[in-house]
């Protein structure tokens, strides 16, 4: 809240309601047949989540904690291929069609994300994206790294919203913001209710919920992500600049790896080192991957290609 909107990202949210993208009905048409495959029917049924060794809730407060921190990953209740068959395609969130091709035409970086981030994975699955200060299209980069985990190389991914002050996730995907983590964390709603499968195969979001809302009770956030990350193959959060928000490093701590996102040719150097410093200093991880965002081609683009 309070911060405008990027240019980048402008023009990436552009396509969301242009009329050349194809949408019928506020719906994709031959693009979006492209990222569904033939869901399995009958998904298990799907449990809320709860603290350890917690008093049980009576129906007066709210949803019914069911504890599944102990159940298999194999049982599959979040897995795309089962979760999206509890929706009509036509509800399924989507990105819009300029997005998506905006984000095959990277298709040579995206295809090896899942190469380039395998040494942050060896620390666990859950990566928070970040950046040095506002604008440095973290935001962008977080669904990139989602979608091309996702579509790419096959896996089941989360993308979470993590952005307290400028919360985009919804927007992107054309749903409403609310329920989303913050009401999974605060009791009002459900893991069924906030892990929502979207058109793109493979990828399910939640958003960051209501912020009007109290902030999220920090034991009760760690709780729930590590619980979730046994249902996912990755979990990619969009969260905010660790040199200006202090509810970044607060969150940062409850994931295993963190991505920096900078300009190329804007951010130094040293201010890259300090923000490093700052998300070691707060406890959080110490895997840290650096993304280069907007690289300037100096030789035409098809050279670099021809040489790549």
């Amino acid at each position: 809240m309070g911060h405008e909107t990027s240019q980048y990202l402008k023009q990436f949210l552009s396509g969301k309601n242009d009329p050349g993208t194809g949408q019928e009905n506020g719906r994709t048409g031959s693009y979006r047949e492209s990222f569904m495959s033939a869901a399995q029917k009958n998904p298990e049924p799907v449990q809320a989540v709860s603290d350890e060794n917690e008093p049980q809730a009576d129906a007066a407060a709210g949803p019914a904690d069911e504890t599944y921190e102990n159940a298999p990953e194999e049982n599959g209740q979040f897995k795309w291929e089962n979760n999206v068959a509890r929706f009509p395609e036509e509800d399924l969130p989507f990105l819009s069609k300029k997005s998506v091709q905006q984000l095959e035409s990277n298709f040579r970086e995206l295809m090896i994300v899942e190469a380039n981030i395998n040494a942050l994975a060896k620390s666990g699955n859950t990566i928070y994206v970040s950046s040095c200060t506002d604008g440095d299209g973290k935001t962008i980069a977080a669904i990139s790294t989602a979608f091309a985990l996702s579509f790419y190389s096959g896996k089941n991914v989360l993308l979470m919203d993590g952005n307290h002050h400028n919360p985009q996730v919804h927007s992107l995907f054309g749903i409403s913001e609310s329920p989303g983590f913050y009401e999974l964390c605060n009791k009002s709603a459900t893991l069924e209710q906030v892990i929502l499968p979207t058109q793109h195969k493979g990828l399910s979001i939640i958003t960051m919920g209501d912020t009007g809302m109290a902030g999220a009770d920090q034991d009760r956030a760690g709780k729930v992500l590590k619980q979730l990350s046994a249902h996912f193959d990755y979990i990619i959060c969009d969260g905010g600049s660790v040199m200006t928000s202090s509810l970044s490093l607060r969150d940062i701590v409850h994931f295993s790896a963190a991505l920096l996102v900078i300009e190329c040719e804007k951010t130094r150097w040293e201010v890259l080192q300090i923000a490093e410093d700052k998300i070691k200093k707060s406890g959080g991880p110490t895997a840290i991957g650096v993304v280069f965002n907007r690289r300037k081609y100096y030789i035409p683009r098809s050279v670099y290609k021809l040489i790549s």
